[in-house]
């Protein structure tokens, strides 16, 4: 069965490019470049185009509309690191996507590109638990079995400057510390000999939490923020969940050896 679908071009390389979370990571004593996985899972339904990625560490989710009458639920697999590099070299426009049993035909004015559809994703179990999980600021979240008792607002952008300055340190891990009833958090770093060390304060937007925050984590996730305001929940050394417009995140805790 055939099914084609239009969406504004660089909505869904944006999208793409937010799940594919490609950046620098914490590896034993160094850090490396890595993403997610590769892998990316589609859900169209409706009038959107759900786009899915994750591995045994994290999950993200990103939402966008698509062009048209509403679709009945269909899912498709397909290679990020074979489409990005196409997708990088073309001008914003409308991008018509046709997904048929074999292959994914991504065309616009008279460009297209196809590759092949996948199989599976090694980490459908963890996708499935972010895309069924349910968000309500007035309530606390619980992931999985696990309730994350802090929530925090701040401001996307601002988040996303505060990681890419403590990213200079060069370990890739960062720790978030918030004590209760403040109306600030503090994003930090240090060096893996721990002879340098860096942070950044950021406001929050709206109330202070009763609850105190520690944990620390391993992920770029600037490329995932956008300029709104964005939740985050979390506990110490628990589960972090980071939410904005149409996307939603999770990241395991980042546990130190010592």
């Amino acid at each position: 069965m055939n099914k084609i679908i239009n969406c504004d071009l660089e909505k869904f390389r944006n999208a793409v490019e937010a799940i594919w979370l490609r950046g620098k990571y914490k590896s034993s004593t160094v850090s490396k470049v890595g993403v997610i996985s590769n892998t990316a899972v589609g859900i169209i339904k409706d009038t959107r185009l759900e786009l899915l990625n994750g591995n045994d560490k994290s999950a993200i989710s990103v939402t966008i509309d698509i062009v048209g009458e509403p679709q009945e639920e269909y899912m498709f697999i397909f290679d990020i690191e074979k489409i990005m590099k196409y997708l990088k070299n073309l001008k914003s426009g409308d991008l018509k996507i046709k997904i048929d049993d074999a292959n994914i035909t991504f065309s616009m004015d008279r460009t297209s590109i196809k590759v092949p559809v996948l199989v599976e994703h090694s980490n459908m179990g963890l996708i499935s638990m972010v895309r069924g999980l349910s968000i309500k600021t007035d309530k606390p979240v619980v992931f999985g079995k696990t309730p994350l008792p802090c929530m925090l607002m701040v401001n996307g952008e601002e988040l996303a400057s505060a990681i890419k300055f403590c990213n200079l340190v060069g370990t890739a891990a960062f720790k978030i510390n918030y004590v209760a009833g403040q109306r600030d958090i503090t994003i930090s770093s240090s060096n893996f000999h721990r002879t340098e060390f860096v942070d950044r304060t950021i406001t929050l937007v709206g109330n202070p939490s009763s609850e105190d925050l520690t944990v620390e984590f391993s992920a770029p996730i600037d490329k995932f923020c956008v300029k709104n305001v964005m939740a985050l929940w979390s506990g110490d050394n628990k589960p972090i969940v980071i939410t904005g417009p149409n996307r939603k995140m999770v990241i395991a805790p980042y546990i130190r050896s010592e």
